[in-house]
């Protein structure tokens, strides 16, 4: 690779150079053709003297150019290149400085484009937070008073759509989370079945809804390493999405198994399933598919914050599905720290 990159160099370096090369080469027979013509005399030994000395001084120029655009030359060798490595740390001639400083003035200028950008998007982030838990208050009410009435038909369907309402703010506020996650992120041994357990329980309301009685096979010493608030997160939303595409009195399976050095996660519904044509593109940012159209419940988010997020804790995700018959989402969990 350093041999490559090293005769790319040279070569970027003679083409640029080869006018001078041609100069160089072509003044010895200009000058003793017009001495011959003009003159008309033998130069001797002259001629080769001359020939030499304007060799040589043709390779000194070009030794010194060489040396003076090195780091120059190395920079648009480079194909791997971010912002930092245009800029030139020691340079040799006039041409590495005067280039040095037009970089280092358009760097200055990029960084504070990019300052200014962040502290956009940070301001955003909170007007965002603020809107979102001024909103969660009202909400809270509504579905206290609503719980409280649980007889009334009336009631009960605002306190479904109060629960709808709660989710999707929840989504913005984890979509946000997910650009700090480093920062948020504790790796521990999380038991699978609790986990499990948890999210069943929150989604308790809608499963009674739905008359789903969700099936939990999962063992309670099974143990895997991940961090607890961002897999309940997923599993939340895996359970969720079963329960929005299954029919009234389906089934839910949660599963989970051992193999070898490594955990499975199976959850499996018996809903309408992903079209084929849907299912490469079904972690990508809005994408709603062919059944979110359908239903009209669908955000796109929530499928691709999962994904972004076990891409993260080091875990993997695939789905099979059938049209009609439902889907399986399955996480594969190293059980190595």
């Amino acid at each position: 690779m350093k041999n490559k990159r090293f005769v790319r160099h040279l070569k970027c370096f003679f083409l640029d150079h080869l006018w001078v090369i041609l100069l160089f080469l072509a003044a010895p027979t200009f000058i003793m053709t017009v001495y011959l013509t003009v003159i008309n005399e033998n130069p001797g030994g002259a001629w080769w003297y001359y020939v030499l000395l304007s060799l040589f001084v043709l390779f000194c120029f070009l030794l010194y150019r060489l040396y003076s655009t090195w780091d120059f030359y190395e920079i648009l060798c480079d194909e791997d290149k971010a912002m930092e490595d245009f800029l030139i740390r020691e340079p040799k001639g006039r041409e590495e400085q005067h280039y040095r400083e037009l970089v280092e003035q358009q760097h200055r200028i990029y960084l504070s484009r990019i300052t200014r950008l962040e502290e956009q998007q940070k301001q955003s982030k909170v007007m965002i937070y603020r809107w979102v838990h001024q909103l969660k208050t009202p909400l809270s009410v509504i579905r206290l008073i609503s719980e409280n009435k649980k007889g009334d038909y009336d009631f009960s369907k605002i306190a479904h759509s109060a629960s709808q309402i709660q989710y999707d703010l929840d989504q913005v506020l984890n979509m946000y989370k997910l650009d700090e996650i480093k920062n948020d992120f504790h790796s521990e041994k999380v038991n699978l079945n609790s986990v499990c357990k948890d999210c069943i329980n929150e989604l308790k309301s809608s499963f009674i809804t739905m008359g789903i009685f969700p099936k939990l096979a999962v063992t309670e010493e099974l143990v895997v390493y991940s961090d607890t608030k961002w897999l309940r997160f997923v599993l939340y939303q895996l359970l969720t999405n079963a329960l929005k595409y299954s029919n009234e009195g389906g089934k839910i399976v949660i599963c989970a198994e051992n193999r070898g050095d490594s955990a499975v996660l199976h959850i499996q519904d018996e809903g309408c399933g992903i079209d084929p044509r849907d299912i490469r593109r079904i972690y990508d940012l809005f994408f709603t598919g062919q059944n979110g159209r359908q239903r009209g419940e669908s955000s796109g988010l929530g499928l691709y914050m999962v994904k972004q997020i076990l891409d993260y804790l080091g875990h993997t995700i695939e789905v099979q599905s059938e049209l009609g018959k439902g889907s399986t989402f399955t996480i594969y969990f190293s059980n190595h720290k």
